[in-house]
């Protein structure tokens, strides 16, 4: 029996998290200059709460959902907020409700940590994902 693995399957696409703004970090991140006293947040793991439906995979449905998140200075998503929709109710809210379990670094300024909004693109998408098959 063959069994087709999908690991694009399992979780999103789930792009870079760049800064966006951030009263408390300055200018300086928004324009890319950072000094050695500033530090974004980083994502803590590599497991993403974001899960791509496999009735949507299957459909063909993809999109980039844009999400602006408010992270703590412990590090956790307080707020969410729907930047730009994927056209797609389902994956909106797949996005919307993944981001609040995600767990960071804090952004950093000295080393005090500090909170920070940042913008957090996340893709659905099918081309791409690597596709083997396992001998069963």
């Amino acid at each position: 029996m063959k069994k087709l693995l999908i690991p694009g399957l399992i979780v999103a696409t789930l792009a870079v998290v760049y800064a966006v703004a951030g009263e408390r970090i300055g200018l300086g991140v928004l324009l890319g200059r950072f000094d050695s006293h500033q530090r974004l947040p980083a994502l803590r793991s590599k497991e993403l709460p974001i899960r791509y439906p496999a009735h949507l995979w299957r459909d063909g449905v993809v999109g980039e959902v844009v999400l602006r998140i408010h992270i703590t200075e412990l590090g956790t998503v307080d707020s969410v907020e729907l930047r730009r929709s994927s056209g797609h109710a389902e994956l909106d809210s797949i996005a919307l409700e993944g981001a609040k379990r995600l767990e960071y670094h804090p952004a950093r300024k000295a080393e005090e940590a500090t909170a920070v909004w940042a913008e957090l693109p996340v893709r659905f998408e099918r081309e791409g994902a690597r596709q083997s098959i396992e001998e069963r």
